[in-house]
């Protein structure tokens, strides 16, 4: 089955740090693996490409949905720095698996407002370069 590939980015709010609240666009995508569930567990690699195992859940809210990360995003904030204003981007693309099979490959990575700026406007740095 063809899934639509997906880039989701977000600001970190001081609520993101414990559990980031996710974009519909990114919950329009994983509802499509959930197989009616309220979850879906998968990894997430970053730019060294470093595993990051992570619960996607959508909380039902009314008529809305309201996905966010659970399991794994606090070790993720932690090992990461992670704080208040830095952007989460995370995207979702369909590669060839090992078999041949096509299967979703995630990233995961943050960026922050660096030191450099360009035309005014500082250029983002990934987190991982500040730690």
């Amino acid at each position: 089955m063809a899934l639509p590939n997906f880039d989701s980015s977000k600001i970190i709010s001081k609520s993101d740090i414990t559990k980031p609240a996710l974009s519909t666009e990114m919950a329009r995508h994983m509802i499509l693996l959930m197989n009616g569930r309220h979850f879906l567990d998968l990894m997430a690699e970053d730019i060294w490409g470093q595993q990051w195992p992570l619960r996607y859940y959508a909380r039902p809210n009314g008529n809305k949905i309201c996905p966010v990360f659970t399991t794994g995003w606090h070790q993720y904030v932690e090992a990461k720095g992670v704080r208040v204003g830095d952007q989460l981007i995370f995207s979702g693309h369909q590669v060839a698996g090992a078999d041949g099979e096509p299967e979703m490959r995630y990233m995961i990575r943050v960026t922050r407002p660096g030191p450099v700026t360009f035309k005014g406007e500082p250029v983002p740095v990934d987190v991982e370069y500040l730690a």
